[in-house]
């Protein structure tokens, strides 16, 4: 909990309540204040202000409503930021999240270029903004489930779906969730300035959640986890015009994902133990659906999730929250401690489970199926639910598909299919990125990929480096072998007496500090000329190829650090 914040989760559930309530007249206030507006004034805005304050009005501007809950309007928002959940600032700082104001404005352009609808499509359309609305909410009281004590976060979490329910009544014209677990999973979707905070939600769900809500907590952080990544390999695959496996494609993608590296191992782990457990008692049907999960996630590296182990150490750990200096002393951190325990605890579970895992695959072969997780491309998880608000506006009937739906392998795969296509249908702003995307060529690769690395590991369940190239290493020292390549390049630096024509590079001291804070290097210090950083992209360029690399001048500080967060790998003095 952030502090200095007295937040109620009970009257937060009183005022959830009040609002399913009073839907009808909620909806009827949208309408008549924000969608019945042709050619009037507000359907030429563009203020964010004025929108906020009259879509917050239609709820908490209710007259039932008892003043004692109308005072609780922004308390979750305040409380979100107060937990260290503070956005990215960008040209639209709203464009990663669920956002109803954004919806609204899109619904303005799409009917100025068709029609406007009558009164009976506003008020659907008034629906949808309004399920929008109690999402949001759902997923902040989500987060919040922990702050009467982990034990009854069970319990709140059940209030939760109660209300989930009661929302996806028979009013409702869109199906966003089913499951109140992926709340707390979509909740955490939108870009924010600090890591810590995830982890911390990481810890609370360690700590209390157990059984099926945890499990399906992490069968939903392993599914999107998995999305996300190989989302953000395709883009970059298009932006580049370079091959998926491109050393440059990975390395950017890798050096940009510490922290969804670092939670994915956290769900890797009790679903591999889960798995395991399924394969001995025989249970077939949860077996391949923890089977489903688990591959969706390999599939987004299988190089560094499977084959390349002693790579995965150092790619998921952040310097900035896994290392600390104690005395002149560089060890880790207890939050460290955890991460390395549980990356233990991953490779020895992948390494037994690899084979079965390999078996199952052909389950979801994507090349026999019309529509494949694997396949699928969106920019952030608010992406694809806003692609749900967006359909009623193209005249596409309701669909009985909820968003964990798209994330499953198997079941009505030509209803997926179709979805599919209307989302990468949608229309698109100048300079927007495609809402959605489903390539069955991409899956196939990407599944190929997959099965040929859980073959790899099978066979090499105990070796960090189950490829067929060598152990490289990366030299910091002068004693170097003489075959090692020179690679000063990755090196970067804002002390200015250290900058040399072939590396370490000058880089601005704040350019520094947010790539520490991002976890991208795999050392960096701080003396009295400036930072110095090792880049994480010199273990993709050459330790992952069998090639030795070589670092000169480095500061002994950084290299203490190197051999922490790089163990097997870095050789110092």
């Amino acid at each position: 909990m952030g502090p200095g914040l007295n937040f109620s989760f009970s009257e937060h559930l009183a005022l959830l309540d009040r609002f399913l309530h009073h839907r009808l007249d909620i909806v009827e206030r949208i309408e008549r204040t924000l969608l019945n507006v042709r050619d009037k004034d507000t359907s030429r805005r563009r203020d964010r202000p004025f929108f906020e304050r009259t879509l917050g009005v239609c709820f908490f501007g209710l007259p039932a409503l008892p003043s004692e809950l109308s005072r609780l309007n922004g308390q979750l928002a305040a409380q979100h930021l107060a937990d260290g959940f503070e956005p990215v600032a960008t040209a639209n700082a709203f464009v990663n999240e669920l956002d109803p104001l954004e919806l609204i404005l899109r619904a303005y352009e799409h009917w100025d270029q068709h029609r406007w609808p009558g009164r009976s499509g506003r008020l659907s359309y008034g629906q949808v903004l309004y399920t929008v609305f109690m999402i949001r909410l759902l997923e902040g009281m989500s987060l919040r489930i922990w702050d009467d004590g982990i034990d009854r976060a069970s319990g709140h979490l059940e209030a939760l779906q109660q209300r989930l329910d009661r929302l996806n009544g028979p009013e409702s014209p869109a199906l966003f969730l089913r499951d109140a677990t992926w709340l707390i999973q979509t909740a955490q979707g939108p870009l924010t300035k600090h890591l810590k905070p995830y982890l911390d939600i990481a810890d609370r769900i360690a700590a209390s959640l157990g059984g099926s809500h945890r499990l399906a907590l992490h069968k939903a952080g392993a599914r999107l986890a998995g999305g996300h990544l190989r989302s953000q390999l395709r883009y970059r695959v298009w932006q580049t015009g370079q091959p998926q496996d491109d050393p440059q494609n990975l390395a950017f993608t890798r050096n940009s994902n510490a922290l969804d590296s670092a939670l994915l191992v956290r769900d890797l782990v009790p679903l591999l133990e889960a798995y395991g457990t399924a394969c001995n008692e025989r249970d077939d049907r949860e077996r391949l659906d923890l089977a489903d999960a688990i591959l969706q996630a390999l599939s987004a590296d299988p190089e560094l999730y499977l084959t390349r182990l002693d790579l995965l150490t150092p790619y998921v750990v952040i310097e900035e929250l896994f290392v600390e200096r104690v005395d002149g002393r560089v060890r880790y951190t207890a939050m460290g401690e955890c991460q390395l325990r549980d990356l233990g605890d991953y490779g020895t579970l992948i390494g037994q489970c690899a084979h079965s895992l390999w078996q199952d695959a052909t389950a979801f072969d994507p090349s026999q199926a019309s529509y494949s997780p694997h396949g699928i491309v969106y920019g952030f998880i608010a992406d694809v639910m806003s692609n749900i608000a967006q359909e009623p506006l193209t005249g596409h009937p309701a669909s009985s598909l909820s968003l964990e739906d798209m994330f499953v392998s198997r079941g009505d795969l030509d209803g997926k299919l179709a979805r599919a296509t209307e989302w990468a249908a949608l229309p698109t702003r100048p300079g927007e990125l495609t809402h959605f995307d489903h390539s069955r060529e991409a899956a196939v690769q990407n599944h190929g990929r997959m099965t040929a690395a859980l073959a790899a590991r099978a066979s090499h369940p105990n070796r960090p480096n189950a490829s067929e190239r060598r152990d490289a290493k990366v030299f910091l020292t002068q004693a170097a072998p003489p075959d090692a390549v020179r690679a000063d390049a990755y090196c970067v630096t804002s002390d200015p007496k250290l900058v040399r024509p072939d590396g370490p590079e000058r880089y601005p001291d704040d350019q520094l500090l947010v790539d520490r804070h991002e976890g991208r290097y795999l050392a960096s210090v701080q003396s009295r000329g400036g930072w110095f950083g090792i880049s994480k992209v010199i273990l993709t360029d050459f330790t992952s190829h069998g090639i030795d690399a070589a670092l000169t001048d480095v500061p002994h500080e950084a290299v203490e650090v190197a051999q922490l967060t790089c163990p097997g790998i870095i050789v110092g003095s």
